[in-house]
Order: C-alpha cells, then structure tokens, then sequence
C-alpha cells in the first residue's frame, strides 16, 4: 500500500470514529513525526494531499490532540499539513512608534491603540472583546500565549477560566504570584471559524497583523525572559518554521530582540495530556526560567509536579 492509499485509510478510520461521536484523537509526536518525514520524502506533504483531493477532507474531519502543543487555549488544535499560501484579507500589520513617557503611560497609549484597532473589532466573533496583555509592567517574566479562547473572549482578559488557573498555579508553585508577572498573547482576537466549538489556530497573516502590538508591550515591560506557551507563540516570537517541533526547542534557550526566550507547552496541552511526564517537563522549563533570574529553588520545587 503506496501512502496516499494508507492517508485515504487513515481518513475512512477518522470519518467513522467521528460518526460513532468521537471528535477528540491523540496522537503521539512520535507518530506525527514519522508521518511528517514520509509525507516530506515524497515532495511537499500539501501538494501531496490536495492532488488526492483528502487535504480539505483531512483537515474537516477530526480534531487531534497534538503532543507538541493544542489550539489556542482550551480545545485541541487541528492537525494540519504546512499551508500553503492563503487569500490575503488583512491589511500590512501596524506600524507605531511608542509615545515618550513612562511604561504607565505607554502602556495605556498601546492598550487604547488595540482597543480602538479597527482590523481587530472587525474579526471579533459576536459578543468577543479584544484581548490585551495584563500584569505587572515591571515584571521580569513575560509569559507569552497564542490566541484568546471562548472564556478569554468574553473576559476580555488573556488566560481566564480552567487554562488560567493552571498557569497561576504553575506561577504559585515558582514562588511568585500572577501580579508579578506580565501575561499576553500573541493574538488580539479569537480566531473565528465555522465549528460549534474548539479553537482554531491563527494563520500566519493574523500572527503577522498583531505582531506589533505584542512586540510593542515587551518593549514597554522589558523583561528579563520570556516564556512562550505553545506552538504559535514560539512560532510568532522566533519566526515561522515548518520543522520546528515544541519537544526539540523546548528546554532550551532562544533569544527575541536580546531578551532569552524560553520554550515551552502551553497549559491547555496539560489539561488534555495530563501525563506525569508531560507536567514535569514543563515544571522543569519553569525551573530553568528561576534559574536564568537567580531566584531562589527550594528541594521541594525540585521535585515538583504540576497538578492540573
């Protein structure tokens, strides 16, 4: 069996799993993995696809649950295959100089600025609220998310609900509290789409369009590192690549416009994989962050493990 003919199966198997009610897959990042590395050695796995006619089908069948990180906040994100180039609907991302003065001042010039941005009240679904970062403006950690979820949206406020108590308790268990850190997301809106429910992954034009107004707010903070929570906002901070994979760079040090950048799972993939190892690998990149800032590391914090 060639692989398109085993894709074709691996689509039958996913359309009658959905129709017996199941809309929840995981899959392991061994398994994406080797899937990935045989679509590539064929050409490019998209083109591969679409001449099937199963890219569109693929994408609209199932949701997976992906290891190397889950949609936005709260539901899994979809598995897609690198895209291709999309119709371009957004304009070319802001572009602003921060009024002089100080972070107060400049943080709530930004704020109004988002608030007031037209592009980003047109895409907000119905009832949605533009999400802009919160926190302590002289925070020396910069916790960096993707895009608002459905609790998100109507808050107003970036990481709420179940997602945003595992982050704060994550923040307690480093000795620190919410009000200290600074807390945003790379997205200003929920991306919209056409499901009764979930999240969808913002495109790389979204990303682009509210870049500025995330690079505007580290420029305000200043912080001493940042922590990026997931895919998306790994992908938005350190630039787009089709390669990359969350368990290859996270753990490890980046650096963005001089600031260290640390990598890794974003909270919602927690709540979805609630696996030992899974949770002590975050703890241990939290570990990492309190190391780069000399705070102190208890033998207790050593052997910690989240608990969602």
């Amino acid at each position: 069996m060639n692989l398109v003919d085993a894709s074709h199966s691996l689509l039958e198997e996913l359309k009658r799993q959905r129709k017996e009610g199941r809309c929840d897959v995981f899959v392991k990042e061994e398994s994406l993995s080797q899937l990935e590395n045989a679509l590539c050695s064929l050409g490019d796995p998209a083109s591969i696809l679409e001449s099937s006619g199963q890219e569109k089908e693929i994408k609209e069948s199932v949701r997976f649950t992906e290891e190397v990180d889950s949609s936005s906040n709260s539901e899994p994100e979809v598995l897609a295959f690198p895209e291709k180039s999309s119709p371009t609907h957004l304009p070319d991302p802001p572009i602003f100089n921060l009024p002089k003065g100080d972070k107060k001042m400049q943080w709530e010039w930004l704020q109004n600025k988002v608030l007031g941005c037209e592009v980003c009240k047109q895409e907000l679904n119905p009832n949605g609220n533009i999400v802009f970062g919160v926190g302590n403006l002289n925070a020396d950690i910069f916790f960096c998310g993707e895009a608002p979820g459905a609790e998100e949206e109507q808050a107003g406020i970036p990481f709420v609900g179940p997602v945003g108590e595992l982050l704060d308790r994550i923040i307690e268990a480093m000795g620190i509290s919410r009000d200290s850190v600074y807390i945003g997301n790379v997205m200003n809106w929920r991306p919209s789409h056409n499901q009764a429910f979930g999240n969808r992954p913002p495109t790389r034009e979204e990303m682009a369009f509210c870049m500025p107004y995330l690079e505007g707010q580290i420029k305000i903070v200043q912080p001493k590192v940042l922590v990026a929570l997931g895919k998306t906002a790994t992908d938005s901070l350190l630039g787009h690549d089709p390669k990359r994979r969350l368990s290859d760079c996270r753990g490890l040090w980046n650096e963005v416009k001089g600031v260290p950048l640390m990598v890794t799972y974003h909270p919602s993939y927690l709540l979805h994989n609630p696996s030992k190892l899974s949770k002590r690998k975050v703890w241990e990149d939290m570990l990492l962050v309190m190391e780069k800032l000399k705070m102190p590391v208890s033998k207790k914090q050593r052997g910690f493990f989240i608990q969602p």
